[in-house]
Parts: C-alpha cells; sequence; structure tokens
C-alpha cells in the first residue's frame, strides 16, 4: 500500500506535538495552578511573619540556585530547540520523514540564504512539485499543471480554444513547422493558409529553428479579436506569404470524415476524445452509411486521448459485448469496463491508424477493437500512457493530474511503457506527415491523389481493406 494511503501520515503526532496538552487541557492546568497559587497565598496568612533579618549565607544561597536555574533553562532551551529544529528521521515512516525532510530544507533556503531577490517561492514550489512528479515515471501522463495550464486542459477538452484554427506539426527532419489543416470555417482556413505551409515569422519576427510549442504559443497568445499576422512559405509555388487574422474561439471538431467515394471508404479521424466525442462519430458512423461506406478507417494518429468515459462510448458504438478494458488500482485489484450495450456498427471491416503520438484514451480505444477481433490496427507502436488520470486542484488554481489506476487492455496485455503493437507495422517516412480528412475535404482528393500522398500508412489501409 502507498505510504500516502497510511492513515499514521496525518492522524499520527509529531514527536514534538506528542505530550503538548489540548486547549481545555492547558485550561485546566492554568485553572489548577491559579487555584494552588491562591491557596498557598491563603496558607501563608497564617503563618508567623518571616525573619526580616535573614543572614548574607541565605542570600548568597538563593543567588545560586537562581543563576543555576537559569542555566539550566538555557541549556534546555538550546538542546530543545536542536532536537526539534532538526525533525527525527523515521525510517519506518518514510512518507512523514522524507515530507519532513523538504519542509526542512524549504526552511533553510528560506531564512539563510543570501540574496533574497532571487527567491521565487512560486517557482521553488511548481519546481519540486513537477520533480516529484517525474520521478514517478508516468512520462507525459502524471504532470503538474499550472493555473494556465489547466484552463488551457479544460478549454481543450472542451472541444473549443482560442486562436486561428490551424494544426502544425514540426518536420524530425529539418525541424519545420508545417500547417497539417485548417480547422473549416477559421480564420486560417479562411485568409487562405493551406496544409503543407510552412510557417517562417509570426508578427513579423523570424520563428525559424524554434520549436513547435513556442510557436504555437506566439500565434495562439492573445484573446479573442486580438490580431496576430503569420507569414508562411508555400512550397508547391515557392512564394512567401503573409496572412493577418482575427483571432476567435474556435470550436474543434473531435471527429472528421471524408468518403472515399471511390471504395466506398468512410476514413474517420478522431482528433481527441474530448467531451462530446463519442456523439459526434455516432453522427459519423451514420453520414457514412448515408454515403454508401462499406468499409471504415479510424484514423487515432496524433490523438493525444481525452476523458476515459468518452473512450468507453467510442469503443461501445463498435463492439457489441465484452469489455472495453481492466482497470487495476493500487492494491492490484482489476475492474472491468464492458461496452454500454449500444452497438450501432459491429460488422462493418475497420483499420485503426494508429503512431507513436497516439495516447491515452485513443490506445484505449485501440486496444480494445484489437482485443475484441473487432478491427486490424496499422501504423507503428502507440506512446504507452496506461493510466488513467484523477486531476486534483491546488489551492491557487494549479492541479495536479495523478494516475491513481492502470489500464489494461480486455486481454489483460498492460500497455504502460509498451504501447500497442499494430497488426501490421508500417513507418511513415520523416519526410510526409499523416494526410487528414480535412485536408482531403479540403483538396476535393480523389482515390488516386489520396494513395499516390506518401502517407503510406493510410495507403496501406485502404490496399488492406480493398483486398479482404
Amino acid at each position: 500500500m502507498s505510504s500516502y494511503d497510511d492513515p499514521r501520515w496525518y492522524e499520527q503526532p509529531k514527536a514534538d506535538e506528542r505530550y503538548r496538552s489540548t486547549p481545555d487541557e492547558q485550561f485546566n492546568l492554568s485553572s489548577a495552578a491559579n487555584s494552588n497559587t491562591s491557596n498557598h497565598q491563603k496558607a501563608s496568612t497564617d503563618d508567623p511573619p518571616p525573619n526580616k533579618g535573614r543572614g548574607l549565607g541565605q542570600i548568597f544561597g538563593q543567588i545560586v540556585v537562581t543563576v543555576t536555574l537559569m542555566i539550566i533553562a538555557f541549556l534546555g532551551g538550546w538542546f530543545g530547540h536542536q532536537a526539534f529544529s532538526t525533525s527525527y528521521f523515521n525510517p519506518s515512516n518514510q512518507s512523514k520523514s522524507y515530507a519532513n525532510l523538504i519542509q526542512q530544507a524549504w526552511n533553510i533556503v528560506d531564512q539563510n540564504y543570501v540574496d533574497r531577490k532571487a527567491i521565487n517561492y512560486k517557482e521553488m514550489s511548481y519546481q519540486a512539485i513537477s520533480a516529484m512528479l517525474n520521478v514517478l515515471h508516468d512520462t507525459g501522463h502524471t504532470r503538474f499543471l499550472t493555473p494556465r495550464d489547466v484552463q488551457a486542459q479544460h478549454q481543450q477538452l472542451s472541444g473549443s480554444l482560442v486562436g486561428i484554427g490551424a494544426s502544425v506539426g514540426q518536420d524530425t527532419k529539418t525541424g519545420q513547422i508545417i500547417v497539417t489543416s485548417t480547422v473549416p470555417g477559421s480564420p486560417a482556413e479562411k485568409a487562405g493558409i493551406k496544409s503543407g505551409d510552412i510557417i517562417v515569422a509570426v508578427n513579423g519576427e523570424s520563428v525559424v529553428g524554434k520549436d513547435q510549442n513556442t510557436i504555437i504559443g506566439l500565434i495562439d497568445a492573445g484573446s479573442a479579436g486580438t490580431s496576430v499576422s503569420v507569414t508562411v512559405k508555400r512550397s508547391s509555388t515557392n512564394q512567401v506569404l503573409t496572412f493577418k487574422m482575427i483571432r476567435e474561439v474556435i470550436k474543434i471538431p473531435s471527429v472528421i470524415l471524408h468518403y472515399i467515394t471511390e471504395d466506398h471508404i468512410a476514413h474517420i479521424q478522431i482528433t481527441q476524445f474530448s467531451d462530446g466525442a463519442s456523439a459526434q462519430l455516432r453522427t459519423a458512423l451514420n453520414q457514412a452509411k448515408k454515403l454508401g461506406a462499406k468499409k471504415i478507417i479510424l484514423d487515432l494518429r496524433d490523438d493525444p486521448g481525452g476523458y476515459l468515459q468518452e473512450a468507453i462510448n467510442v469503443a461501445s458504438e463498435l463492439i457489441g459485448k465484452g469489455n472495453v478494458l481492466l482497470e487495476q488500482d493500487s492494491t492490484g485489484q482489476r475492474t472491468p469496463d464492458p461496452v454500454d450495450g449500444h452497438p450501432i456498427d459491429t460488422t462493418t471491416k475497420i483499420v485503426v491508424l494508429v503512431n507513436h503520438y497516439t495516447a491515452s484514451a485513443a490506445e484505449i480505444v485501440s486496444g480494445a477493437l484489437q482485443d475484441n477481433h473487432r478491427a486490424t490496427i496499422v501504423g507503428t507502436k502507440t506512446f504507452g500512457t496506461g493510466t488513467v488520470l484523477d486531476e486534483f486542484d491546488l489551492s491557487d488554481g494549479s492541479a495536479i493530474l495523478l494516475g491513481t489506476s492502470e489500464w489494461l487492455t480486455p486481454d489483460g496485455q498492460f500497455i504502460r511503457d509498451q504501447g500497442i503493437s499494430p497488426n501490421v507495422q508500417v513507418q511513415l517516412s520523416s519526410n510526409a506527415n499523416p494526410l487528414t480528412p480535412n485536408a482531403e475535404n479540403q483538396d476535393h482528393m480523389t482515390l488516386q491523389q489520396i494513395l499516390g500522398s506518401g502517407d503510406t500508412q493510410l495507403v496501406t489501409a485502404i490496399t488492406y481493406l480493398q483486398s479482404h
């Protein structure tokens, strides 16, 4: 059992508090002391008066006693300070002992560091919490969120955010930031930004050589109604173009459909498992049926995950019976999460596309469809985030996303640090990006154009469905 679950961590009194009286006890002790003093004073009134002519020896003796008591009091206080300022380290209660150690270190820095202006209490606490969570080895999942991160996380999972509505990716070979798609009706689409455009400047400042998160931050760093200019290099024409746009609240669709008419294949992408993703998938599946779809490509590439319940709902729409996942708590107890019993398509042939950035809820769905023999998985091994997160809010608006249970596939396979292994391994070339249904819709792509796009994973999925 985790030491954080040990009730002694918060119930056991501290060493210096074990024999400390309660306020009520202190009141009673004080009353008793006052009572004794009163009795003593009352009794002394009946005693004979003291001898007014005390000798020097008696006075000297009282001085010696007083000085001795003062020395004893001083030494007692000094030793007491040493004992209680250096908390006793108890190896049998590591949680409490190491928590005290952190407090000791904080106090030492707070009371003794020479450069007072350099002490940043917020940064000290944030860095300490982040370092604490990094030790848990739940990479990419359990993490600390600043108040700003919390707001962004909630916005993203609600399906909306402020920006221009362009998705970007970074070329691993050249480091260039490339637009992969734009949200339909977004400022980016209306301005004319296209898939494949290379971002070279934001607001007139070069961003060449900067990382993806920095550039996204520059583009989105403003409230709705503010303007931003983005300069791109268009590879197809070798043009350098600048687009000035007004940031808006972008409603991001979680599910996008492109229908490949020639092969009656529905290419359906789930971008993330945000609120309402399963309802959007249900709509897309019904629309695909009306168009005449006979096969489905479920594209979960670059999907970072989202809500667990949305993952269960999505899997339940495609699986008639069985489990979506198994949840295992810190004691090893496993609890199955079954499908909800309301499927809408349990027979249409499905290929699921995954890559290294398929994570969390997207891995749950991939594993469920694979273990229930409902789909063939194509692509590369997924990220391997096998924990179910709970959000614990902190007092300043920050939060901890903490893995409180571990999830396994229906067949009992651990995903943490291992990922989902595809049935058909296909590596995408380093100079190619996944082709999305949004890009296919924008460019009105035909089957032949898709097959010639360089997206070897999507092409493999199409050819597999053609032959099965």
